[in-house]
């Protein structure tokens, strides 16, 4: 395919602001409220996108025009248009942390992580420190959604060297060359989705292919036919709006996708300059172009709101606090728009794109080091961590990183037999706590057991693998889920000689959700006759907030929930696990109904103590 970069690249376009408005307002949706607009997520794949289409354009542009590309200028222009706002929203949310959270590790959190992400490195900082992306603990992390200006500036530093030697060397293939770049990636993206999801999900290289897509579309034909343009932007939105609408975790497999696809649809309809209906009307309509002028702002302003409003407010955000949040983005993206980005975004006839850069490079240095020495030295000065909030916090099994599988462990070493713990007196007892990590808080439990019984204790347990053979937990990517298969496999078969099982799990409400039903009866036909007895530990409540920030901020009671709610929770599975243990002699069920709640309602503490420690 002949490769053309448009020449409108170079001017204002309405319908590009339209679209980046739509994404915008899908990534504040999905945060705000995620159950109305589940897909949300994927407005960062448009914007991805968006990005490639413009960058590429403008770069092959340049060549065209002057025969050369000047890196030295691209990167001022990025410093110009990214760095201002990035610098101010950082130093705001790390003085923010310092003066309302209460916890001296999430201060640090948040420091390191704006070094990072000032450095550009944000998602190589988030891919290592957090469970991923999806996972409830991230909601509270304030500078989460930088990741993806660390993917952007990455691909930045990969695409003007890739543009400049094709354009060298062979000007002709450039179109050929970006696309073999993005189906390497895009089959990087699938692979790691299986092995490793979180890189695949933070990581630019698994990302490039977005970013790639968009560039294909600026070095591409613009399309002739009016009448096509305009199908092909009425499908690009909906495909968007689907992907939005429809709630997914396997990200590559499904939104995703469809999202991207939808992206490219209609920046090839925008490209070709045509009148596209409806569609271009909601482009260019006052409003779109609002949101997409201050999307920038908009994006980097609304999660670290929300997610400091969720730190301090135990029980989590109402639905009108969350809006209220929103609201007050959008006059601070407005601000910022008004007198910082759009202003300063300017060229400065008295600064070369030399010095700019330097001076640039210089700042983010800076301002990291600053981070970093907050997160290491003067985060301790912060205020001092609640006793009982920091005791609760830490109430788990010292030996949680060597003896119990996180979900992206290998089983190379199972089963890790330096983690069981006693000997037994006389005879080959034995006992075996198996389960997810709701199985793990228990191995206490079990340790006394074996202590009374003078027999030895291992635990088999493994984040988000309840233990019911073939069970897929629906939280669990491919990866995950097949590693939990396996690993109740080995589990299984590890239970010759043994005295006591227990079992414990965070069962699904739904026992019918995935078969659970009737893979928990065929896993105990299938268990119980290789042991003496096994000993089924029925649910615990699902409570509101994190308990040790409630309890750090004096509000515990805004975590707990009413005996009525953990009814509706577990009354289903409750019943199905007494009535499956019934049916074979040596299994014994055991509510915990009785220690967790009480007539009216299920505390967050019990006698002094925290009752959970996430």
């Amino acid at each position: 395919m002949k490769s053309d970069a448009p020449n409108h690249l170079t001017k204002y376009s309405p319908d590009i602001d339209g679209l980046r408005a739509i994404a915008v307002l899908a990534v504040v949706g999905y945060h705000a409220f995620p159950a109305a607009i589940p897909g949300g997520f994927v407005g960062v794949d448009i914007f991805f996108v968006i990005s490639g289409y413009l960058i590429t354009g403008l770069l092959r542009s340049e060549w065209k025009s002057r025969g050369t590309i000047d890196i030295t200028a691209f990167y001022a222009r990025r410093i110009r248009r990214i760095f201002p706002m990035l610098a101010l929203v950082t130093t705001s949310v790390v003085a923010a942390s310092i003066l309302l959270l209460n916890d001296r590790a999430a201060t640090q959190n948040v420091a390191n992580s704006a070094a990072a992400a000032l450095l550009f490195a944000g998602n190589w900082y988030f891919q290592v420190n957090t469970g991923g992306y999806f996972d409830p603990v991230v909601e509270e992390l304030p500078l989460l959604h930088l990741w993806s200006l660390g993917v952007e500036e990455q691909f930045y530093v990969v695409l003007p060297v890739v543009l400049v030697l094709v354009l060298r060397w062979r000007p002709t293939i450039l179109f050929r060359i970006v696309a073999q770049l993005a189906v390497a990636s895009a089959l990087l993206a699938a692979l790691l989705s299986i092995a490793n999801p979180n890189a695949a999900f933070f990581l630019m290289p698994s990302r490039f292919w977005e970013l790639a897509v968009g560039g294909l579309v600026a070095l591409a034909v613009p399309a002739r036919s009016s009448d096509g343009g305009r199908y092909a932007a009425s499908v690009g939105v909906a495909f968007m709006l689907l992907a939005m609408a429809v709630p997914s975790r396997h990200l590559q497999a499904t939104n995703v996708p469809l999202a991207v696809v939808g992206a490219v649809l209609l920046l090839r309809a925008i490209q070709a300059q045509l009148e596209l209906g409806f569609v271009q009307t909601v482009l260019r309509s006052r409003m779109a172009i609002f949101f997409g002028l201050i999307s920038y702002s908009l994006y980097l302003w609304h999660w670290p709101l929300l997610a400091i409003g969720k730190a301090i407010t135990p029980g989590g955000l109402a639905v009108w606090e969350r809006a209220a949040i929103c609201l007050a983005s959008v006059v601070l993206a407005w601000l910022s728009f008004r007198f910082v980005e759009n202003p300063l975004r300017r060229p400065s006839a008295t600064t070369s794109n030399g010095s700019l850069v330097l001076a640039g490079a210089l700042t983010t240095c800076v301002l990291a080091y600053l981070s970093f020495v907050i997160a290491n030295e003067m985060s301790p000065g912060a205020k001092p961590s609640n006793v009982l909030a920091e005791a609760t916090a830490n109430d788990y099994p010292a030996n949680r990183d060597k003896c119990h599988y996180m979900v992206i462990s290998e089983l190379d070493d199972f089963p890790r037999k330096q983690c069981a713990r006693g000997r037994p007196r006389s005879g080959p007892g034995r006992i075996v706590i198996w389960g997810d990590s709701r199985a793990f808080a228990w191995q206490p439990l079990a340790w006394a057991l074996a202590n009374r019984e003078g027999v030895s204790v291992i635990n088999f347990t493994r984040d988000s693998c309840p233990p019911a053979l073939s069970f897929d937990n629906k939280s669990n990517s491919p990866a995950a889920a097949a590693k939990c298969r396996e690993f109740n496999v080995l589990a299984a078969n590890q239970l010759r000689l043994t005295d006591t099982v227990i079992l414990a799990a965070a069962w699904p409400g739904n026992p019918q959700e995935g078969d659970f039903e009737r893979k928990f009866a065929s896993t105990l036909v299938e268990v119980s006759p290789k042991v003496k007895r096994l000993i089924l530990l029925g649910p615990t409540p699902w409570l509101r907030d994190n308990v040790p920030k409630c309890i750090a901020l004096n509000s515990p009671e805004a975590c707990a929930i009413s005996r009525a709610e953990f009814a509706s929770q577990a009354d289903l599975v409750s019943s199905t696990l007494a009535a499956q243990a019934s049916r074979f002699n040596n299994v014994e069920y055991v509510s915990l109904d009785a220690f967790f709640c009480n007539s009216e309602v299920c505390p967050a503490t019990k006698d002094g103590y925290g009752l959970y420690w996430d």
